[in-house]
């Protein structure tokens, strides 16, 4: 009892987007793809990367399912040699399109897929691929422009929330200083049980002060006992690794440096 022969056809493109196709004999002188019969134990997709191999010399990849078709010959003129060949197609990519030719083709070609449209010389079973892969490719069009659209309206937004998160950034800048001087006149005050009404109430303006910087972001950076951090510390004097004494504090607003802190080491 006669078989159908399985057989895998691979519809290769390259990186700008070209498509490969084979002037064959086997297909009466008409370009088609690289193809194949499917040995017996052997996986599809094996299959499809030997013949593609054997005919052009490309590792393909990025391998993809397109459709599948039938040839059968028969009748009083195949009455000898009927066939049906069942067509296994795939789409696939090669980063190197560099074509090793075989005796297996008369010659070969990179076109875009329109171009291949007007032509001629294809072959009848590799009309409807094209179309199929015309229509495969003005999606994924879209899907990239899509996806640069979402990505654009996404940096678009962080922007946004970059703009808001530091448009504080230069009040704070000529407010902080009012308020180091605020605590650098705290230190001249002698911390005793007679500390008049005027120094307590000082000290509480600080602390409100601090609390009301505290919740709009702003982070005192610490220094006195830490390791120096160029990042965030301007080093005034010394050379060691500790920092000995705080000049001039510095602060973060959300993290993000605006005045780094002046000290000794």
């Amino acid at each position: 009892m006669k078989s159908a022969k399985v057989i895998v056809g691979a519809f290769i493109k390259n990186d700008k987007d070209e498509l490969l196709l084979l002037k064959s004999e086997k297909g009466n002188n008409k370009y088609t793809c690289p193809s194949g019969h499917v040995e017996f134990n052997e996986k599809l997709e094996d299959a499809l990367k030997r013949e593609v191999k054997k005919e052009t010399g490309l590792k393909i990849h990025d391998i993809e399912f397109l459709g599948i078709g039938e040839a059968v010959k028969k009748g009083k003129e195949f009455k000898k040699n009927e066939e049906h060949h069942v067509y296994i197609n795939y789409s696939a990519r090669v980063k190197n399109d560099k074509v090793k030719h075989s005796d297996e083709s008369s010659g070969y070609k990179w076109l875009k897929i329109e171009e291949w449209k007007k032509r001629d010389d294809i072959g009848v079973d590799v009309v409807d691929i094209l179309d199929k892969l015309s229509a495969d490719t003005y999606e994924n069009m879209y899907k990239r422009a899509l996806a640069d659209y979402q990505n654009l309206l996404k940096q678009n937004a962080k922007e946004k929330q970059d703009l808001v998160k530091y448009a504080n950034e230069q009040f704070l800048y000529e407010l902080l200083p009012v308020y180091d001087n605020l605590k650098v006149s705290l230190l001249h005050i002698n911390e005793s049980s007679d500390v008049n009404a005027w120094a307590e109430g000082i000290k509480y303006v600080v602390k409100q002060f601090s609390q009301v910087l505290e919740g709009i972001g702003v982070e005192e950076i610490k220094t006195i006992g830490e390791k120096f951090n160029h990042e965030t510390m301007e080093a005034m004097k010394g050379r060691g690794e500790i920092v000995k004494k705080e000049v001039r504090p510095g602060y973060k607003l959300n993290g993000k440096v605006i005045i780094a802190a002046k000290v000794e080491l």
